[in-house]
């Protein structure tokens, strides 16, 4: 059911096919869905209003579970509201559950027939242990989670559907065979999860800046009834100042009664994790930063991201043991070959407290400077007012 000051999310459905676990609702008049041939899914709502919650708020609608919500999650929620309303000056419209319609009073229940088995996995035996899991991408903050975090994991988590999208079969083959190595090298389980969530319009017409941390939630929640804790790789350093969507102050608030969302890493700039996990032999083998798809699989050493995590490793002084990236002879070219960047902070702290040759050093404040113009008051301005201009064009040759 859609409608104009509201996004209503249908009871959450589980099934199974093709020898998969599935969970599916419908929101806003879109079907959504999970599924897994490792690990039961929960039909849980909380996973569809976390995944919504950011989307709604972008709309100015507020979003309603037609199934019942989890009250320690629905406790939280009006502080997610007020973090975003702080960030990015959404609305306070705390989500809610839609009101049961009232049952006569001469009604009497009536018996429902058992449904039928779904034609998917036999269902998991049931057992007292829930696991400690982390979403797992072969980044360099999910392998510093994994390689440096204190408390042992039981699985990693893979998700298709997300960074990946679905249907790009040769990038997910390229990325789970390393991930396979990696599990079965740290002697720990992997699940692999599959959704359609950043297919559905809500999702695709909103900042994923802003509405990451929602889904990650949201797949989180579908594993609820095996994973106990889920630990999310901080990408957001306790020192910035930075609105971002999976992030060390919203993401814990995502959880449940059953669930715990739990962020790590966070108290280590991006800097320091690399030279914790360089002289490791798992992310010279298996790291991949690249989420500019640039190439059929791997990294592809040119986007910004490749180039800045390629000076993070020469700083190391070990970036020519990262057969992954091209090596440390073309780096200064390509850092020269970036009009600018979004990865400031972390160019910042190498310029300030890294290790670099001078030949490096003089690339990296000479991008340092074009970022700095970039972002400077009179070219934002400008930039401002140029879509201000062609949106009213536009609004005038409509009408």
């Amino acid at each position: 059911m859609r409608g104009s000051g509201t996004i209503r999310i249908a009871t959450p459905l589980a099934g199974g096919s093709d020898g998969a676990w599935r969970v599916s609702a419908e929101v806003d008049g879109g079907t959504v869905w999970f599924e897994s041939p490792d690990l039961p899914l929960a039909p849980s709502p909380e996973a569809f209003a976390s995944a919504f919650l950011v989307p709604s708020l972008a709309r100015r609608r507020r979003l309603i579970s037609e199934a019942p919500l989890d009250p320690a999650w629905l406790e939280n929620s009006p502080r997610l509201v007020e973090i975003f309303h702080r960030w990015w000056r959404y609305p306070r419209l705390v989500p809610g559950v839609a009101p049961e319609p009232p049952r006569p009073s001469d009604a009497s229940p009536v018996a429902l027939a058992p449904a039928p088995s779904p034609a998917g996995p036999d269902p998991a035996p049931a057992g007292p242990h829930r696991e400690r899991a982390l979403f797992f991408s072969g980044g360099v903050d999910s392998f510093h989670a994994l390689l440096d975090h204190a408390e042992p994991i039981d699985r990693l988590v893979f998700v298709e559907g997300l960074d990946i999208r679905l249907g790009d079969a040769g990038r997910v083959e390229s990325t789970l065979a390393g991930i396979r190595d990696v599990a079965t090298e740290m002697g720990v389980g992997l699940a692999v999860v599959r959704t359609n969530l950043r297919e559905h319009p809500l999702i695709r017409d909103t900042s994923w800046e802003n509405a990451n941390g929602g889904a990650l939630a949201a797949v989180a929640h579908v594993l609820a009834d095996s994973v106990e804790e889920m630990l999310i790789a901080s990408s957001i350093a306790v020192q910035w100042v930075k609105a971002w969507g999976s992030h060390w102050e919203t993401d814990p608030l995502f959880s449940s009664s059953r669930l715990r969302l739990r962020e790590v890493g966070q108290e280590l700039r991006r800097i320091d994790k690399v030279r914790r996990i360089a002289g490791h032999p798992l992310p010279q083998r298996h790291l991949r930063v690249c989420w500019e798809n640039r190439v059929p699989t791997g990294n592809c050493s040119r986007c910004g991201k490749c180039v800045i995590t390629r000076l993070m490793l020469a700083d190391s002084g070990m970036l020519d043991r990262y057969a992954l990236f091209d090596g440390t002879a073309t780096l200064a070219r390509d850092i020269d070959a970036l009009p600018h960047d979004s990865h400031r902070l972390s160019l910042t702290d190498l310029v300030t407290h890294g290790n670099l040759d001078p030949e490096l050093r003089r690339a990296a404040e000479a991008l340092l400077r074009r970022i700095d113009h970039v972002e400077s008051f009179p070219v934002k301005t400008r930039r401002a007012l140029l879509r201000t201009l062609r949106g009213w064009i536009s609004a005038v040759r409509r009408d």
